[in-house]
């Protein structure tokens, strides 16, 4: 954990950090709303802001020269009004492409190394990560951030070994960029002879090569040519719904972008903490979201989450409680903080929140601030980043709300002060997991993979509510770490969809699933090749169909089959066939639903009553009076008992209860007062989208 040491708020606080722009008016040019929007923030809570500060020329030259343009001279001011308000300051020192605020927006134009260049040759937008002449000016331009503008005033933190520390921001969405030009290529055909043989390369791609030597970039990169920006570098959609060479070269593609970036931010953070120790990095990796991603999506830009958790101290995104389709969805936040909890290797970190987004929906309308603050706290974050404050660009408004929102969000902050100081840390109970699907959204666009790139996030997120709704927190993992063997600490695996397993299947992985099943495990699935293929289960394609539980559900999924294993304990109700089964294997047992059982569960657009059913009262299985995922939570011994749409979060001294819904809901009491983030809470009634931590109470 970090401690604050500014002066501000008071000290002994977490780190509450805001991103805080100055590119916009009123603060490009105003002083005077520059210092009533940082007293704002200070009054809010916040201990330290992060200014935009990117590999722009303007900051060269001010650098080398003592020159300062209006934006620049800003944020000269900026930190000299922080030092009076007691505040530290940060940076966003690079970015994603470099910059996409000029000329539009920003007057001076980013600066590149090295820039990478297209099919035609031409320079475009862009780093060459695994240039160490590129290398050397995002580590210079770093350091001159803070000898030149941040100087006494940078954000300072305690940590737990009582370490001075300065929390860095660092690197915000970060983009792989190919170049194809002759050291591009070169580049990446090295690696392409390091991964492949010539023999596998020609069966892969469905080609005769001679040597690899031979390819040039339309035959090794998908789609460079195409004027298109959405969608160039992804395969077509007829090359997904055809299982083509193109998603293979561009699986390829994929790899070489996660390994690039790793071995970037591997390298750069440690240039950087030789040059100045008492760095901690965090970062917003993903804008905005990590998986569920509604208006950017990131599927793309070339880095796995679990590669970088090694390198950074907190491996950040930027999340908010909206699902794939836009819709507000609480579940969203805890769901990708478990990603995040998992590549972190459950040590501590910063969830990063988006506030007052406007720009697709008025989020905070529906859920409230001190809900989803307190979901992140759940989830497991010891510190918080908010974006939203001024960001114009991309609607975030934070800095408009009423005070309304703005009390919910100050007393957010106080509450998780005070319940972080009395709480113990998180419990890793490990009764659960769901295993990420890397395949998926490794090789997955949205723009020409729309349908299965939606239906396999939602998936995952209805399986995780399922469990939620029990009290089961489940983990995340990635296929890596059941590799190394955590299986062996979890009672029961979730295998969600992942419709393009086809496209990266991984052997090792088969046999650890396997291998988790027969030494005693619960694992449950859906319609997937991975379950197919690790247990040899025998299944045929079955059209949309309700099934007889229960009760008769009527069920939303994208595919369907009927099993030819196993002891049936459900049946689709137009033939009779097998639409749910149990199965032995050796000391465990394999539930296979034969539908994307996730999707059923969280989907909020139902399919009817077959008109084939006439009057016969079919209902979804999110209202199903007992699900079969309840009977088996119960069955197994870790159900808390069923309650829909509130987290329960165990921590050593208390559990966590944070009410999703707009409902008042009765709770447990514990051996004190709970802390709740509303004001008249009475220890029994928790109301709806509020939050209480009840001391004492075991889970």
């Amino acid at each position: 954990m970090l401690r604050s040491i500014q002066t501000c708020a008071g000290l002994d606080r977490p780190a509450f950090m805001a991103w805080f722009g100055n590119f916009f008016e009123p603060y490009f040019s105003d002083k005077e709303a520059v210092r009533r929007g940082l007293h704002d923030l200070r009054d809010l809570g916040m201990n330290s802001i992060v200014l935009d500060s990117k590999l722009w020329s303007d900051f060269t030259r001010h650098f080398r020269t003592g020159e300062q343009s209006q934006y620049v001279a800003m944020q000269h001011f900026i930190v000299d009004c922080c030092r009076e308000e007691g505040m530290g300051v940060s940076f966003l020192a690079l970015f994603a492409i470099g910059d996409n605020l000029y000329p539009e927006i920003y007057d001076h134009p980013p600066e590149f190394v090295e820039q990478p260049v297209d099919i035609q040759g031409i320079p475009f937008r862009g780093y060459r990560h695994w240039s160490k002449a590129q290398l050397d000016e995002h580590v210079r331009h770093c350091m001159d951030l803070y000898r030149h503008i941040a100087r006494d005033v940078a954000a300072t933190a305690i940590d737990d070994e009582g370490r001075e520390r300065l929390p860095f921001y660092f690197y915000h969405s970060p983009i792989f960029a190919p170049s194809f030009d002759a050291e591009g290529r070169t580049f990446y055909l090295n690696w392409l002879k390091r991964r492949h043989s010539l023999a596998e390369v020609n069966a892969r791609y469905g080609r005769d090569f001679a040597s690899l030597d031979d390819l040039l970039p339309a035959d090794y990169w998908v789609n460079p040519e195409v004027g298109d920006n959405s969608l160039r570098y992804i395969p077509a959609t007829a090359d997904y719904e055809e299982r083509s060479a193109t998603v293979l070269r561009h699986a390829d593609n994929q790899r070489f972008k996660q390994e690039v970036m790793r071995d970037y931010f591997r390298d750069i953070i440690g240039r950087l903490r030789a040059l100045e120790p008492r760095f901690y990095f965090y970062a917003a990796l993903s804008q905005w979201k990590f998986f569920f991603n509604d208006f950017v999506h990131i599927q793309n830009r070339g880095w796995d989450l679990w590669d970088l958790g090694p390198s950074f101290d907190s491996p950040s995104f930027i999340t908010l409680p909206v699902d794939n389709h836009g819709d507000v969805e609480p579940f969203v936040v805890p769901c990708e903080l478990a990603m995040l909890r998992s590549a972190t290797a459950e040590r501590d970190f910063v969830g990063s929140l988006f506030l007052g987004r406007y720009i697709a929906n008025n989020i905070y309308a529906v859920c409230s601030p001190a809900e989803v603050i307190a979901s992140t706290f759940g989830a497991g974050a010891t510190e918080l980043y908010f974006y939203g404050y001024n960001g114009l660009d991309d609607g975030g408004n934070f800095g408009k709300w009423e005070e309304t929102e703005k009390s919910s969000l100050r007393d957010a902050l106080d509450w998780f002060t005070d319940v972080r100081k009395i709480s113990g840390r998180r419990i890793a109970t490990r009764e659960a997991a769901i295993l990420f699907p890397y395949a998926s959204f490794t090789v997955s666009a949205h723009a020409t993979d729309t349908a299965n790139y939606i239906a396999f996030r939602e998936d995952l997120l209805g399986w995780f509510r399922q469990f939620s709704d029990h009290g089961v927190n489940p983990d995340i993992l990635h296929p890596s770490q059941v590799k190394a063997g955590r299986l062996r600490d979890y009672r029961i695996l979730v295998v969600p969809a992942d419709p393009h397993y086809w496209a990266m299947p991984d052997p090792a992985l088969e046999q650890e699933l396997r291998a988790f099943v027969e030494a005693g495990g619960i694992l449950l699935h859906g319609v997937s090749e991975l379950a197919r293929r690790a247990l040899d289960l025998r299944s045929a394609p079955h059209h949309a169909d309700s099934f007889a539980w229960e009760e008769k559900i009527v069920t939303s999924s994208p595919e369907f089959v009927s099993y030819e294993h196993g002891d049936p304990q459900a049946r689709y109700l137009s033939d009779g066939l097998v639409a749910y089964s149990t199965s032995a294997l050796d000391r465990g047992t394999v539930h296979s639903f034969g539908f994307n059982y996730g999707y059923a569960y969280g989907c909020r657009r139902h399919l009817p009553v077959p008109k084939l059913y006439k009057k016969e009262d079919h209902h979804p299985l999110t209202v199903a009076a007992r699900t079969p995922v309840d009977k088996l939570l119960v069955d197994a011994g870790i159900s808390r008992g069923r309650l829909r749409g509130v987290e329960r979060v165990a921590f050593e001294r208390g559990v966590l209860f944070v009410n999703h819904t707009p409902y008042t809901r009765t709770i447990p009491g514990g051996d004190a007062p709970g802390l709740c983030t509303f004001e008249g809470y009475n220890d029994v009634h928790l109301p709806g989208r509020h939050a209480a931590f009840v001391p004492g109470l075991q889970a």
